[in-house]
């Protein structure tokens, strides 16, 4: 049976080595043996991040140590762009990190050259992570390269406008003074909100839900504005899904943009659980909402896993279940099953567990259960 994928499989031998053969054509110096016998080796044993900073270090030690020399062969010896926003053979172009993070630790110095390079780059894939270190280092230069590009007819190049100023990219750097202060980057997502491509939407939204954290009144109050100059359909997927850790916490203003209330006149009732559930199995519940007032109802019906964390404590996880409009009088009953399968996202910790059905953010109803 092959071994389940990890991220840390977009770095194999195969790219690498074929990384090195595109090169070897721009710049016939290049040792392709010796690069690739530099990194090929040690991959098996290597993390994502060991992997990845593995070849960049391979770039260091065999193209030229003049930066403007080195910067036009990466370019020279990338992949032909996207046409589109469609990411096919996404994961044999995932190389391109290694070249954008080659930019980022040698080019700080070269603004323009890198500048052009992470351009270049991200229409291949993505520079999110190679750009990062510039919006560190030279925040007012690089912003004012992000605001031209957020116009540009690339889609790839108006989502790195979003992504790659996001003050908690998963993988990047975190960008500290975005994250304190939202204000320099959301001028970037208005030009980028209405975009054609739900490619770069879904990235301003992902960017919106990361400033959810720490400035969520902010990003409500934006988002409010947003729908009320626009109520189109892409708009408003846009508004749910950057609001969607807001919504799990039953923030208020986030569920009245999306015309749920507080306090719904509802009764979680006959919540029933199994006992006990053993990893690698399910766990299965049913239960009945019903209706105490007399004027429908919009509901945001979700339910909460705690799970055990290894000191004991429990650490509650919300999961979407369904949105329904409920009448006055009326009864919906509802059968779920959540699984417990290993998954390398999630370590298990066996013991007391809990299950909540959460109604418009607010948790109705609590039943525990052990996990064996």
């Amino acid at each position: 049976m092959a071994e389940t994928f990890q991220v840390r499989d977009f770095f194999n031998p195969k790219v690498v080595t074929d990384m090195a053969n595109r090169i070897k054509k721009v710049y016939p110096q290049f040792d392709t043996k010796e690069f690739t016998n530099y990194i090929n080796p040690k991959l098996p044993e290597f993390t994502y991040s060991e992997r990845l900073n593995l070849i960049v270090e391979g770039l260091e030690k065999f193209l030229p140590k003049d930066f403007p020399t080195a910067a036009k062969i990466v370019v020279d010896s990338l992949l032909p762009a996207y046409d589109s926003d469609e990411l096919a053979d996404a994961s044999g172009r995932f190389i391109v990190a290694t070249k954008a993070m080659f930019i980022s630790n040698n080019g700080q110095e070269h603004f323009d050259i890198s500048m052009n390079a992470l351009y270049e780059i991200t229409k291949r894939l993505t520079s999110e992570w190679g750009i990062r270190s510039f919006l560190i280092n030279q925040p007012e230069k690089s912003l004012v390269v992000l605001k031209k590009w957020a116009r540009d007819k690339d889609p790839h190049v108006r989502r790195l406008v979003s992504e790659g100023s996001r003050p908690s990219l998963p993988w990047g750097k975190k960008l500290p003074h975005f994250e304190k202060d939202p204000i320099q980057t959301l001028a970037l997502l208005e030009l980028l909100k209405n975009d054609e491509s739900e490619y770069v939407r879904r990235s301003v939204a992902n960017h919106l839900n990361d400033h959810t954290k720490k400035h969520p009144d902010l990003i409500v109050k934006t988002l409010k504005r947003w729908k009320s100059e626009s109520s189109d359909k892409n708009t408003l997927r846009l508004i749910k899904h950057a609001l969607r850790t807001l919504l799990k916490k039953g923030h208020g203003g986030a569920l009245e943009i999306l015309g749920y209330k507080k306090g719904a006149k509802v009764v979680v009732e006959n919540l029933v659980a199994d006992k006990k559930v053993k990893v690698g199995d399910y766990l299965n519940f049913t239960f009945d909402i019903k209706s105490t007032g007399k004027k429908p109802q919009p509901l945001m019906i979700d339910y909460v896993i705690y799970y055990q964390k290894d000191n004991g404590t429990l650490a509650p996880k919300v999961f979407k279940m369904t949105t329904k409009e409920l009448k006055g009088g009326e009864t919906l009953s509802f059968k779920k099953r959540q699984s417990f399968k290993v998954i390398s996202t999630r370590k298990f910790h066996l013991g007391a567990h809990r299950l909540a059905v959460q109604v418009n953010g607010e948790e109705l109803a609590v039943v525990d259960f052990e996990l064996l």
